[in-house]
């Protein structure tokens, strides 16, 4: 965690008064109280049926942030579990742990965004999360104060045409969900982006979306990316890869 200070000066009037207080900042943070229940209810969500994993995720006590993981806990929570299941966790581990700060704006199409999510992106004031969900297909990631801002669509209604059928090979669209939205947008985009990963912008996020989805058990499906990014094809074995600094 990173561990910055802020200093207050001239409280009440007082001018001889100055104080440092330790201001503790990175790891998975919601842009409003509403926003990292959301958060933590779309993780818990993702491991919906992993009861020891579950209860790992905690907020702060102020409501914004995901609380710190000890190593231990961590470890502990995941024994015995499969790679995707131990993988997806483990990011999620490492961006709630991480020194850079990761905010996230979790919003329905009807509500206005947050001002850090519309400062960071550029938009017109009040802009609502519909707008959001038709300019970026439900999410998006970007870099923001050191760290990174992501938005996610609660209700997105965003056709993704790349969703593949697994057996077969063909195509067809349907919409994100919010806990997927999380793991390619927060996971695949955000946290490769401060690390630098090489993929960020494309096959990471893809990949992320495809291991929530086989974490949630599903392996009949996967997106190859072509509706995506770069528009870089992934055939089925390289769109279900896991990014190398997510293997667990």
């Amino acid at each position: 965690m990173a561990i910055r200070t802020l200093t207050i000066k001239k409280v009440n009037g007082n001018p001889n008064f100055k104080a440092t207080i330790p201001v503790v900042t990175g790891g998975i943070i919601g842009v409003s109280k509403v926003s990292g229940m959301r958060i933590l209810d779309e993780i818990q969500n993702s491991f919906y049926n992993y009861d020891a994993i579950k209860k790992i995720f905690k907020l702060e006590d102020n409501g914004l942030k995901m609380h710190t993981i000890s190593r231990t806990d961590f470890e502990n929570a995941i024994r015995g579990q499969n790679t995707d299941i131990r993988s997806l966790a483990y990011a999620y581990y490492l961006a709630i742990n991480s020194n850079s700060s990761h905010y996230v704006d979790m919003t329905f199409t009807y509500e206005t965004l947050n001002t850090r999510s519309i400062n960071a992106l550029g938009l017109q004031p009040k802009t609502k999360g519909l707008q959001a969900d038709n300019d970026y297909g439900g999410g998006v990631n970007t870099a923001y104060s050191g760290g990174t801002l992501t938005v996610v669509v609660m209700d997105s209604k965003a056709d993704i045409g790349d969703f593949t059928y697994a057996p077969n090979g063909v195509q067809y669209p349907r919409h994100s969900t919010p806990a997927e939205l999380l793991a390619h947008e927060l996971l695949g985009h955000g946290y490769g982006r401060v690390i630098s990963s090489s993929s960020y912008r494309h096959e990471d996020a893809v990949r992320m979306s495809n291991l929530y989805w086989r974490a949630r058990g599903y392996h009949n499906f996967y997106r190859n990316g072509s509706w995506h990014g770069t528009q870089v094809l992934l055939n089925k074995s390289s769109a279900n890869q896991i990014p190398a600094h997510f293997i667990k």
